[in-house]
């Protein structure tokens, strides 16, 4: 019998989405095969000294083993351990394409932190500090700041030092009024929204299909898949209509007027979005 190992999973992560892709591709039951152990990001559950022991990124998912020396802490590389576990079945066709396009959704000009925290004028700030976006970040310092007053010798402090002061550039800004000192901030995101059309028109060239990276699905599409499910979702899509890309596109053209999602892209998600792997795990947009 295949050792049990233990995903470490969260409703509000988006890379989560990596391995349970792979996990319903591969056909392995929750209880049966793995455990799913959910840690709260809006709580900053994900900062506990528990949790930081499993992936000092304090980032999730994770994945743990009886037969891996270390946890796993990189969605890429669970997805790999997984499809290792029997017969690959999720090696792309195009190995150099399929790197390309992991690596421009996993780059930092490609996070979707953008859409979800940031704002490119005073209207914007207005809506994000009522948003429940402004709850997360304040439930993310409130664990972290309480860290940073238990564990002054732990090992990890230094880690919650860096992280609370990341967190607190932003969430300063939703405490603030509105006015002059987010003038930076804005002009900043705007210039990072240009950096984002620029990496949809990249993954348009790459794209192959009918998957992303060949003629069968692999770790390019499951990759993928929860990132630009993500981004449509932080731009207010409503989660049920996932094929609609008017909300993403009309928040990109806020800077970029002339935007759009290439023809390829949406064949590409039409195709993906039909298969039953796809429908288990995105049902809604998330």
């Amino acid at each position: 019998m295949a050792e049990k190992f233990t995903l470490y999973s969260s409703v509000e992560s988006q890379w989560v989405g990596v391995p349970l892709l792979a996990l319903a591709e591969k056909g392995f039951k929750e209880n049966i095969d793995y455990d799913l152990k959910e840690i709260s990001l809006a709580s900053g559950e994900n900062f506990s000294p528990e949790y930081i022991a499993v992936n000092p990124n304090g980032t999730v998912p994770s994945l743990t083993a009886p037969s891996l020396p270390k946890p796993l802490t990189e969605s890429v590389d669970i997805l790999r351990w997984i499809d290792s576990l029997g017969t690959k079945t999720l090696e792309p066709q195009d190995a150099a394409r399929s790197k390309e396009i992991l690596d421009l959704v996993h780059s930092p000009s490609m996070s979707t932190n953008l859409i979800l925290f940031q704002a490119r004028d005073t209207d914007e700030m207005a809506y994000k500090k009522a948003s429940a976006w402004n709850a997360f970040l304040e439930g993310r310092q409130a664990r972290l700041d309480k860290e940073l007053a238990a564990q002054p010798n732990h090992p990890f402090y230094i880690f919650y030092i860096s992280k609370a002061a990341e967190n607190l550039s932003v969430t300063s800004l939703y405490r603030a009024d509105l006015g002059p000192s987010h003038h930076d901030f804005y002009k900043l995101t705007n210039e990072m929204y240009r950096d984002l059309a620029a990496g949809l028109e990249k993954l348009e060239s790459l794209i192959w299909l009918p998957y992303a990276a060949g003629e069968t699905v692999s770790e390019a599409d499951f990759n993928t898949i929860p990132w630009l499910s993500h981004a449509m979702m932080g731009a207010d899509t409503p989660v049920t209509s996932v094929q609609d890309f008017g909300p993403l596109e009309r928040l990109i053209q806020k800077t970029v007027p002339e935007f759009k999602i290439g023809p390829k892209t949406k064949e590409w998600w039409s195709n993906i979005a039909a298969t039953e792997t796809f429908k288990r795990v995105f049902p809604v947009l998330h």
